[in-house]
């Protein structure tokens, strides 16, 4: 029988919305407030599903990372590419706006690697924050290769983070090319790593494929598909 202890039940919660930045032109950060929040463990790089209404007016769900919890916040960043209906949400949300959401759902692993190295798009860059975080808690630093749609778009990492921006400018998104190229001029360092490839689902499965010419097995490597090309789903 399992330790009931250790059961995480989702829940769901009704927040208010207490503050909007924008951190460049395309991500906009958006703190949620409802006193459920504080106390409740929120896993490294766990994710939200936000209930939204789609234009046929039933209810769907995106997902987004927890970037950070403190007290009765909670803060979560949002691209806004322009497609679909969470990009239109998080675009007309305003301060003191209801918002309902479930989670959290899933976590990052922080392994005792010697090195650890992240391969992202816009999407999953709230995630590697949150991580570089958490590996500069424990005296660690951690390399990034981020592909992002122009030089302004430039997240705020964590000073512990070694970033490599990729700007596509102009290029379609979704595709493998910028990272994988990156690939070439990477030199891993020594000793056991271990990677994250974060972005568009059909995609990491090529980057996460080319990270064996870095001596990285499927069990050393964390894949996940933030959104989808074809329906440009994000989480």
């Amino acid at each position: 029988m399992p330790d009931v202890q250790h059961i995480t039940r989702t829940g769901h919660f009704l927040t208010t919305v207490a503050e909007l930045t924008m951190l460049s032109p395309r991500m906009r950060r958006i703190t949620l407030a409802a006193p459920e929040i504080t106390g409740r463990h929120w896993p490294l790089g766990c994710d939200i599903a936000v209930v939204l209404t789609g234009p046929d007016g039933r209810e769907v769900r995106r997902r987004y990372t927890v970037r950070s919890s403190v007290g009765e916040q909670l803060v979560i960043d949002a691209v806004l590419h322009g497609h679909g209906p969470g990009s239109s949400w998080a675009q007309e949300l305003r301060v003191g706006g209801q918002v309902s959401f479930f989670g959290p759902r899933g976590e990052l692993p922080l392994p005792a690697a010697s090195w650890l190295l992240a391969l992202t798009d816009e999407a999953g860059l709230p995630a590697i924050a949150a991580l570089a975080e958490a590996a500069g808690a424990a005296g660690r630093g951690l390399r990034v290769l981020a592909e992002i749609s122009d030089d302004g778009e430039r997240y705020p990492l964590p000073a512990n983070a070694e970033v490599q921006w990729l700007a596509r400018d102009g290029r379609p998104a979704g595709q493998p090319d910028l990272l994988v190229g990156a690939l070439d001029r990477l030199r891993p360092g020594a000793g056991p790593g271990y990677a994250y490839v974060l972005g568009e689902s059909r995609a990491i499965l090529t980057v996460r494929d080319e990270l064996a010419r870095l001596g990285l097995s499927r069990s050393e490597i964390y894949a996940k598909g933030y959104w989808n090309h074809n329906s440009r789903s994000t989480r």
